[in-house]
């Protein structure tokens, strides 16, 4: 099954309802300042509905948005649209996209590395942008930190959101890992209760957990110099095994 699906995609935004956003902009442009960097042009891979697009096309920066699903870029687009901004969304796997302009910098936000769960699939997305930088751009993402998702491995979860006094969605978490693979399937099932009724929303998020020496390697490979990394929303401190994200940053 091919995650986020249409169904899933409409109640992504409920389901992250108290993620950061504004927060992981800030941290980003943190570490622009940190690399003395100021980019004009942004690469978002992995965009979904746009919630960093639409915050760092709002504070001035020129952004594009790339994703493989339909249905989350649609929602995007009316983000964009309501904001009065002019991002350009593209429907397209970052392992094999193309594009003709070169861009200052590439951010691929959410874990969307972690969903690159084969090492081809990792040196893809690599060489791509390396390829579709401009010169000392820079290359941030985050990801699954392995050796904390080790010690500290997913557990079953449930979340469980009121959206009025009639209907709520409740979503069951279940991981499965593949230690030899580096892979945690990610289990969802979604009820959508409203009165009597409801409906079920069943999806796997095959997520990779990556080590930095792996990662570092990689990049490297593709042609990056310097490799950096952090924990998330932390830039002043070294990654420790406790953390279970990993932010990482090329040039």
């Amino acid at each position: 099954m091919i995650p986020f699906s249409e169904e899933y995609s409409n109640i992504y935004d409920i389901l992250y309802y108290d993620k950061n956003y504004e927060k992981e902009c800030e941290f980003i442009e943190a570490l622009f300042r940190k690399y003395n960097y100021q980019p004009r042009t942004i690469l978002d891979l992995g965009c979904g509905t746009g919630g960093h697009a639409v915050i760092l096309a709002k504070r001035g920066y020129e952004v594009t948005g790339v994703d493989r699903s339909s249905a989350m870029l649609e929602i995007a687009r009316k983000k964009a649209k309501g904001e009065g901004l002019n991002i350009k969304f593209i429907k397209g796997d970052i392992t094999c996209i193309s594009f003709d302009e070169k861009f200052d910098a590439v951010i691929s936000m959410f874990a969307v590395m972690s969903y690159q769960t084969s090492n081809s699939a990792i040196a893809s997305v690599c060489k791509l942008v390396k390829e579709s930088l401009g010169p000392e751009g820079l290359f941030m993402f985050d990801c699954w930190h392995g050796p904390a998702v080790l010690s500290d491995r997913p557990t079953h979860r449930i979340k469980e959101i009121n959206l009025n006094n009639r209907e709520r969605i409740i979503r069951f978490t279940q991981p499965e890992f593949d230690i030899i693979n580096h892979i945690v399937k990610v289990n969802f099932r979604v009820l959508k209760l409203s009165g009597n009724t409801f409906e079920e929303i069943n999806e796997t998020h095959p997520m990779r957990f990556l080590f930095p020496q792996e990662t570092k390697y990689f990049l490297e490979v593709a042609g990056f110099k310097k490799v950096d990394f952090y924990p998330f929303l932390e830039s002043d401190r070294e990654i420790t095994e406790k953390d279970w994200n990993m932010m990482v940053v090329a040039r």
